[in-house]
């Protein structure tokens, strides 16, 4: 096993998921949170915009972490997970896509009672951000 690989992978997760819950819940406007979802330009543009702050954030825990800890980070590999992370979570945000994987999978009823689309949402951005934190942490030094 990796040891050092592992450490970063752990470093990695963690900041990223501090990092989550900030972008998206702290730092997440009401317009944003409101319209992102929307099938329209302007719902387009909300989430945009929310997932470019998240990405921000995001991006901005795993530098500190790298800076901090000293892991040895390849930018690329952070460009990578991060690139991961904003277009999967633009496509769960956006609603429907999710929804949609929600049906295809038997899990669509489930979806549909109440707070169950969010916890879909959740479960979804952060599995998402294991693989992120994997792409992050493969490389270096």
């Amino acid at each position: 096993m990796n040891t050092r690989k592992g450490v970063r992978f752990a470093a990695v997760a963690v900041a990223m998921l501090a990092a989550h819950e900030v972008a998206d819940y702290w730092a997440q406007s009401e317009r944003e949170a409101k319209h992102k979802g929307d099938d329209s330009a302007k719902g387009r543009v909300a989430c945009a915009s929310h997932v470019a702050t998240y990405t921000a954030i995001n991006t901005a825990a795993v530098v500190a972490v790298n800076r901090w800890l000293d892991l040895g980070l390849d930018p690329r590999r952070i460009a990578a997970g991060q690139a991961v992370s904003a277009a999967t979570h633009y496509l769960a945000d956006r609603r429907e896509p999710l929804r949609r994987l929600a049906y295809a999978t038997g899990n669509g009823p489930f979806c549909e009672m109440r707070g169950g689309m969010a916890l879909l949402d959740q479960s979804a951005h952060r599995t998402v951000l294991a693989l992120a934190a994997a792409i992050t942490a493969g490389g270096g030094r």
